[in-house]
């Protein structure tokens, strides 16, 4: 298939992170920095196949778009604020890393090369509160992204920044994998 503009792409690569289950209707989200202070984002509970999954709205001005857009929207925008060389992220909900974040240590370090030279070992952050964590997520996210392109939140979800919508797609498969690696062969 060829991708003729960056929505095709977006939706492309979206579709991909469904069909592994890595996200769902009200279940995670993606975004992609269109320029300087605009990003696409997914709306709110749709299905990826549905026309109107995405949404357009400013990066750092919280308007009524907001409303329709994803939970995530502040997560994501305080993630493009902070963090200049992120140009795609998604927010995954993978099987896999939620296990392992729950059975290991606060560091998922990959056995396979790939994962080594790809993701290399990865935070795992745990949640102490919800009551703080729905009022902070942004911030603990966009920190912890500042350094490196992954966070695991124990027991929930991970983040995944890049340079583009492949190199998430392309990292957030990779740590599925490898997180079901460790799992199986230890």
């Amino acid at each position: 298939m060829v991708v003729s503009t960056l929505l095709d792409e977006y939706l492309l690569v979206a579709k991909e992170l469904f069909d592994k289950n890595l996200i769902n209707i009200g279940l995670g989200s993606i975004s992609m920095k269109l320029k300087a202070d605009k990003m696409v984002i997914n709306k709110k509970n749709k299905h990826v196949n549905e026309e109107d999954f995405i949404k357009t709205l400013h990066i750092l001005r919280e308007d009524m778009a907001w409303e329709e857009a994803t939970e995530d929207v502040k997560v994501h925008s305080k993630i493009y604020e902070q963090v200049p060389s992120a140009k795609a992220i998604v927010h995954i909900f993978p099987k896999n890393v939620i296990a392992f974040s729950l059975m290991h240590h606060k560091i998922l370090k990959p056995l396979d090369f790939l994962a080594k030279e790809t993701i290399g070992n990865v935070n795992v952050i745990e949640i102490h509160s919800l009551q703080e964590w729905h009022e902070n997520k942004e911030f603990i996210i966009a920190k912890e992204l500042k350094h490196k392109d992954i966070v695991i939140i124990k027991g929930h979800s991970a983040y995944v920044k890049g340079r583009d919508l492949r190199e998430i797609l392309k990292k957030s498969i990779i740590l599925e994998n490898s997180a079901y690696m460790l799992l199986t062969t230890r």
